[in-house]
Protein backbone atom coordinates (compact mmCIF):
# COMPACT_ATOMS: atom_id res chain seq x y z
CA UNK A 1 0.00 0.00 0.00
CA UNK A 2 1.69 3.38 -1.22
CA UNK A 3 1.74 6.59 1.19
CA UNK A 4 -0.72 8.44 -0.51
CA UNK A 5 -3.25 5.38 0.07
CA UNK A 6 -2.68 5.22 4.04
CA UNK A 7 -3.01 9.42 4.07
CA UNK A 8 -6.48 8.38 1.80
CA UNK A 9 -7.83 5.60 4.47
CA UNK A 10 -6.65 7.71 7.48
CA UNK A 11 -8.70 10.54 5.90
CA UNK A 12 -11.62 8.50 5.94
CA UNK A 13 -11.21 6.51 8.79
CA UNK A 14 -8.39 6.70 11.33
CA UNK A 15 -8.37 2.84 12.10
CA UNK A 16 -8.68 1.56 8.19
CA UNK A 17 -5.03 1.55 7.91
CA UNK A 18 -5.00 -0.74 10.82
CA UNK A 19 -7.18 -3.09 9.35
CA UNK A 20 -4.94 -3.51 6.38
CA UNK A 21 -2.03 -4.72 8.60
CA UNK A 22 -4.33 -8.11 9.16
CA UNK A 23 -4.34 -10.70 6.39
CA UNK A 24 -8.60 -11.21 6.10
CA UNK A 25 -10.05 -12.20 3.30
CA UNK A 26 -11.62 -9.20 1.01
CA UNK A 27 -15.18 -10.77 1.48
CA UNK A 28 -15.07 -11.27 5.48
CA UNK A 29 -16.45 -8.69 8.22
CA UNK A 30 -14.55 -10.64 11.03
CA UNK A 31 -16.09 -10.47 14.43
CA UNK A 32 -14.96 -13.40 15.96
CA UNK A 33 -11.86 -11.57 18.39
CA UNK A 34 -13.57 -12.64 21.06
CA UNK A 35 -12.42 -16.50 20.20
CA UNK A 36 -9.46 -15.72 17.86
CA UNK A 37 -7.92 -12.62 17.01
CA UNK A 38 -6.86 -12.50 13.23
CA UNK A 39 -3.59 -12.68 11.50
CA UNK A 40 -1.26 -10.02 11.61
CA UNK A 41 0.46 -9.60 8.10
CA UNK A 42 3.83 -9.23 9.50
CA UNK A 43 3.77 -12.58 11.59
CA UNK A 44 4.75 -14.85 8.86
CA UNK A 45 7.28 -13.03 8.27
CA UNK A 46 8.85 -12.75 12.12
CA UNK A 47 7.70 -16.70 12.29
CA UNK A 48 9.31 -17.08 9.43
CA UNK A 49 12.74 -15.48 10.63
CA UNK A 50 12.80 -17.07 14.24
CA UNK A 51 12.68 -20.32 12.49
CA UNK A 52 14.61 -20.02 9.85
CA UNK A 53 17.54 -17.59 10.73
CA UNK A 54 17.41 -17.62 14.39
CA UNK A 55 16.48 -21.23 15.00
CA UNK A 56 18.11 -22.98 11.70
CA UNK A 57 21.33 -20.52 11.61
CA UNK A 58 21.26 -19.32 15.30
CA UNK A 59 20.91 -22.82 16.89
CA UNK A 60 21.54 -22.63 20.66
CA UNK A 61 23.20 -19.02 20.69
CA UNK A 62 19.68 -17.38 20.09
CA UNK A 63 18.79 -17.32 23.32
CA UNK A 64 21.14 -14.90 24.33
CA UNK A 65 22.39 -13.66 20.26
CA UNK A 66 18.51 -13.43 19.36
CA UNK A 67 17.39 -12.22 22.93
CA UNK A 68 14.58 -15.46 22.99
CA UNK A 69 15.41 -15.38 26.87
CA UNK A 70 14.08 -12.18 27.41
CA UNK A 71 10.75 -12.60 25.18
CA UNK A 72 8.48 -13.93 28.40
CA UNK A 73 9.39 -10.49 29.84
CA UNK A 74 10.01 -8.20 26.80
CA UNK A 75 6.29 -9.10 25.49
CA UNK A 76 4.60 -9.15 29.07
CA UNK A 77 5.81 -5.84 29.04
CA UNK A 78 4.18 -4.56 26.04
CA UNK A 79 0.95 -5.96 27.23
CA UNK A 80 1.38 -4.29 30.65
CA UNK A 81 0.88 -0.71 28.62
CA UNK A 82 -2.68 -2.11 27.18
CA UNK A 83 -4.00 -3.17 30.91
CA UNK A 84 -2.35 -0.28 33.26
CA UNK A 85 0.29 -2.30 34.94
CA UNK A 86 4.26 -1.76 35.11
CA UNK A 87 6.49 -3.60 32.62
CA UNK A 88 7.99 -5.63 35.71
CA UNK A 89 4.45 -6.58 36.96
CA UNK A 90 3.43 -8.62 33.89
CA UNK A 91 4.47 -11.94 32.86
CA UNK A 92 4.01 -14.07 29.30
CA UNK A 93 3.70 -17.97 30.23
CA UNK A 94 1.74 -20.81 30.12
CA UNK A 95 -1.63 -20.77 29.76
CA UNK A 96 -4.54 -19.08 31.03
CA UNK A 97 -5.63 -21.89 32.93
CA UNK A 98 -2.13 -22.30 34.45
CA UNK A 99 -1.91 -18.54 35.66
CA UNK A 100 -4.74 -18.61 37.14
CA UNK A 101 -3.57 -21.52 39.02
CA UNK A 102 -0.87 -19.85 40.16
CA UNK A 103 -2.41 -16.96 41.30
CA UNK A 104 -5.54 -18.25 42.71
CA UNK A 105 -2.81 -20.54 45.09
CA UNK A 106 -0.93 -17.10 45.68
CA UNK A 107 -4.10 -15.54 47.09
CA UNK A 108 -4.94 -18.00 49.07
CA UNK A 109 -1.43 -18.16 50.70
CA UNK A 110 -2.30 -14.62 51.07
CA UNK A 111 -4.91 -15.20 53.12
CA UNK A 112 -3.83 -18.32 54.86
CA UNK A 113 -3.64 -16.63 58.42
CA UNK A 114 -6.76 -15.71 58.45
CA UNK A 115 -10.33 -17.60 58.70
CA UNK A 116 -11.41 -16.78 55.38
CA UNK A 117 -12.18 -19.88 53.42
CA UNK A 118 -14.89 -18.89 50.67
CA UNK A 119 -13.35 -17.87 46.63
CA UNK A 120 -16.31 -15.71 45.19
CA UNK A 121 -17.34 -15.88 41.67
CA UNK A 122 -20.04 -15.96 39.27
CA UNK A 123 -22.09 -18.17 38.06
CA UNK A 124 -21.97 -17.02 34.57
CA UNK A 125 -18.00 -17.47 34.91
CA UNK A 126 -16.03 -19.18 31.92
CA UNK A 127 -16.34 -22.57 33.01
CA UNK A 128 -12.25 -23.53 33.03
CA UNK A 129 -11.76 -20.79 35.64
CA UNK A 130 -14.32 -22.81 38.34
CA UNK A 131 -12.71 -25.70 37.25
CA UNK A 132 -9.29 -24.42 38.18
CA UNK A 133 -10.73 -22.57 41.58
CA UNK A 134 -12.42 -26.50 42.14
CA UNK A 135 -9.47 -28.65 41.26
CA UNK A 136 -7.11 -26.06 43.41
CA UNK A 137 -9.45 -26.23 46.69
CA UNK A 138 -9.33 -30.01 46.59
CA UNK A 139 -6.15 -30.24 46.53
CA UNK A 140 -5.53 -28.32 49.40
CA UNK A 141 -7.58 -29.70 51.82
CA UNK A 142 -7.82 -26.72 53.91
CA UNK A 143 -11.87 -26.35 53.96
CA UNK A 144 -12.09 -23.42 51.07
CA UNK A 145 -14.94 -23.64 48.69
CA UNK A 146 -15.94 -21.99 45.82
CA UNK A 147 -19.19 -19.77 45.98
CA UNK A 148 -21.22 -19.16 42.99
CA UNK A 149 -23.45 -16.02 42.69
CA UNK A 150 -25.78 -15.10 40.16
CA UNK A 151 -24.39 -11.61 38.63
CA UNK A 152 -26.32 -9.01 39.72
CA UNK A 153 -25.96 -10.17 43.83
CA UNK A 154 -21.97 -10.81 43.59
CA UNK A 155 -21.74 -7.38 45.57
CA UNK A 156 -23.74 -8.20 48.00
CA UNK A 157 -21.81 -12.02 48.62
CA UNK A 158 -18.57 -10.20 49.39
CA UNK A 159 -18.01 -11.03 52.99
CA UNK A 160 -15.75 -11.28 56.28
CA UNK A 161 -16.07 -15.02 54.69
CA UNK A 162 -14.19 -13.50 51.72
CA UNK A 163 -10.56 -14.74 50.82
CA UNK A 164 -10.67 -14.33 47.14
CA UNK A 165 -13.14 -13.00 44.17
CA UNK A 166 -12.69 -14.35 40.68
CA UNK A 167 -14.33 -12.46 38.34
CA UNK A 168 -13.34 -12.65 34.52
CA UNK A 169 -13.92 -9.08 33.36
CA UNK A 170 -16.04 -9.49 30.58
CA UNK A 171 -18.41 -12.35 30.13
CA UNK A 172 -17.46 -14.28 27.16
CA UNK A 173 -21.49 -15.26 26.36
CA UNK A 174 -23.11 -11.84 26.59
CA UNK A 175 -20.38 -9.47 26.71
CA UNK A 176 -21.36 -7.53 29.70
CA UNK A 177 -18.56 -6.10 31.50
CA UNK A 178 -17.78 -5.81 35.30
CA UNK A 179 -17.52 -2.55 37.31
CA UNK A 180 -13.68 -3.17 38.43
CA UNK A 181 -13.62 -0.79 39.76
CA UNK A 182 -16.51 -0.89 42.06
CA UNK A 183 -16.04 -4.62 42.92
CA UNK A 184 -12.27 -4.50 43.48
CA UNK A 185 -13.03 -1.87 45.92
CA UNK A 186 -15.53 -3.60 47.59
CA UNK A 187 -13.40 -7.04 48.19
CA UNK A 188 -10.65 -4.91 49.14
CA UNK A 189 -13.02 -3.40 52.11
CA UNK A 190 -14.12 -6.60 53.07
CA UNK A 191 -10.52 -7.92 53.31
CA UNK A 192 -10.42 -9.79 50.46
CA UNK A 193 -8.18 -10.32 47.56
CA UNK A 194 -9.14 -9.88 43.80
CA UNK A 195 -8.22 -12.14 40.60
CA UNK A 196 -9.51 -10.52 37.19
CA UNK A 197 -9.57 -13.42 34.10
CA UNK A 198 -8.84 -10.28 31.19
CA UNK A 199 -9.20 -12.81 28.28
CA UNK A 200 -12.33 -11.11 26.99
CA UNK A 201 -11.28 -7.26 27.66
CA UNK A 202 -7.46 -7.27 27.23
CA UNK A 203 -6.50 -5.53 23.99
CA UNK A 204 -10.41 -4.07 23.53
CA UNK A 205 -11.18 -1.94 26.40
CA UNK A 206 -9.52 -0.33 28.41
CA UNK A 207 -8.42 -1.75 31.67
CA UNK A 208 -6.31 0.16 34.48
CA UNK A 209 -4.85 -2.31 37.08
CA UNK A 210 -2.57 -0.31 39.15
CA UNK A 211 -5.17 2.91 39.11
CA UNK A 212 -7.93 0.54 40.54
CA UNK A 213 -5.88 -1.63 43.07
CA UNK A 214 -6.03 -4.90 41.49
CA UNK A 215 -3.91 -8.02 43.68
CA UNK A 216 -3.45 -10.11 40.46
CA UNK A 217 -4.81 -10.58 37.32
CA UNK A 218 -4.24 -13.05 34.16
CA UNK A 219 -5.73 -13.61 30.35
CA UNK A 220 -4.93 -14.93 27.05
CA UNK A 221 -2.72 -14.26 23.96
CA UNK A 222 -5.17 -15.39 20.72
CA UNK A 223 -8.11 -13.76 21.17
CA UNK A 224 -7.54 -9.52 21.06
CA UNK A 225 -3.72 -9.47 21.22
CA UNK A 226 -3.81 -11.43 17.84
CA UNK A 227 -0.99 -14.10 19.14
CA UNK A 228 -2.51 -16.88 17.24
CA UNK A 229 -4.24 -20.34 18.09
CA UNK A 230 -2.89 -21.17 21.52
CA UNK A 231 -0.63 -18.26 22.10
CA UNK A 232 0.74 -18.04 25.20
CA UNK A 233 -1.19 -16.21 27.83
CA UNK A 234 -0.21 -13.43 30.68
CA UNK A 235 -0.41 -12.98 34.41
CA UNK A 236 -0.41 -9.81 36.21
CA UNK A 237 1.04 -9.43 40.07
CA UNK A 238 0.97 -6.24 41.62
CA UNK A 239 4.44 -5.25 42.90
CA UNK A 240 3.13 -5.26 46.59
CA UNK A 241 2.19 -8.82 46.43
CA UNK A 242 5.63 -9.82 44.93
CA UNK A 243 7.53 -7.92 47.88
CA UNK A 244 4.89 -9.77 49.94
CA UNK A 245 5.59 -13.35 48.93
CA UNK A 246 9.66 -12.54 48.46
CA UNK A 247 10.18 -15.08 51.53
CA UNK A 248 7.67 -17.01 51.09
CA UNK A 249 9.13 -20.23 48.45
CA UNK A 250 5.81 -21.57 47.24
CA UNK A 251 3.80 -18.97 47.49
CA UNK A 252 3.63 -19.71 43.61
CA UNK A 253 3.43 -23.54 44.02
CA UNK A 254 4.45 -24.39 40.48
CA UNK A 255 8.06 -24.05 41.33
CA UNK A 256 10.21 -24.89 37.52
CA UNK A 257 13.48 -24.04 36.97
CA UNK A 258 12.65 -20.60 34.90
CA UNK A 259 11.03 -19.56 37.93
CA UNK A 260 14.43 -19.75 40.04
CA UNK A 261 16.51 -17.04 41.07
CA UNK A 262 19.78 -18.35 39.25
CA UNK A 263 17.94 -20.87 36.65
CA UNK A 264 21.00 -21.23 34.60
CA UNK A 265 23.01 -22.46 38.33
CA UNK A 266 20.87 -25.54 38.29
CA UNK A 267 20.68 -25.98 41.90
CA UNK A 268 19.11 -28.93 43.86
CA UNK A 269 16.92 -26.96 45.76
CA UNK A 270 14.46 -24.05 44.82
CA UNK A 271 14.86 -20.84 45.52
CA UNK A 272 12.11 -18.15 43.81
CA UNK A 273 13.21 -15.44 41.72
CA UNK A 274 12.28 -11.95 43.80
CA UNK A 275 10.71 -10.90 40.68
CA UNK A 276 7.63 -11.61 38.27
CA UNK A 277 10.08 -14.21 36.79
CA UNK A 278 8.59 -16.39 39.97
CA UNK A 279 5.70 -16.95 37.74
CA UNK A 280 7.58 -18.73 35.06
CA UNK A 281 7.32 -22.26 35.00
CA UNK A 282 9.41 -24.19 32.11
CA UNK A 283 10.74 -23.07 28.92
CA UNK A 284 8.52 -20.67 26.89
CA UNK A 285 7.49 -21.35 23.32
CA UNK A 286 9.68 -18.79 21.68
CA UNK A 287 7.91 -19.24 18.14
CA UNK A 288 4.96 -18.76 20.13
CA UNK A 289 5.58 -15.64 21.69
CA UNK A 290 7.54 -14.32 18.62
CA UNK A 291 3.76 -14.36 16.95
CA UNK A 292 2.54 -12.96 19.70
CA UNK A 293 4.80 -9.78 19.71
CA UNK A 294 3.71 -8.90 16.22
CA UNK A 295 -0.07 -9.32 18.02
CA UNK A 296 0.60 -7.05 20.47
CA UNK A 297 2.12 -4.90 18.22
CA UNK A 298 -0.48 -4.12 16.14
CA UNK A 299 -2.50 -3.72 19.21
CA UNK A 300 -0.54 -0.80 20.23
CA UNK A 301 0.11 0.89 17.12
CA UNK A 302 -3.77 1.45 17.15
CA UNK A 303 -3.11 3.53 20.24
CA UNK A 304 -5.44 3.23 23.81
Amino acid sequence: MTREQCAALDAQDPLAWHRSQFALPPDVIYLDGNSLGALPRATSARVNEVIEQQWGVGLIRSWNSAHWVDLPRRVGGKIAQLIGAEPNEVLCADSTSVNLFKVLATALRLQRSSSRKVIVSEQANFPTDLYIAEGLTDLLGHGHQLQLIEVDDVVGAIDERTAVVMLTHVNFKTGSMHEMATLTQRAHGAGALVVWDLSHSAGAVPVELNALGVDFAIGCGYKYLNGGPGAPAFVFVASRHLSAISDDVYAQPLAGWLGHHSPFEFHDRYRPAASIDRYAVGTPSIIALAALEIGVDTVLAAGR
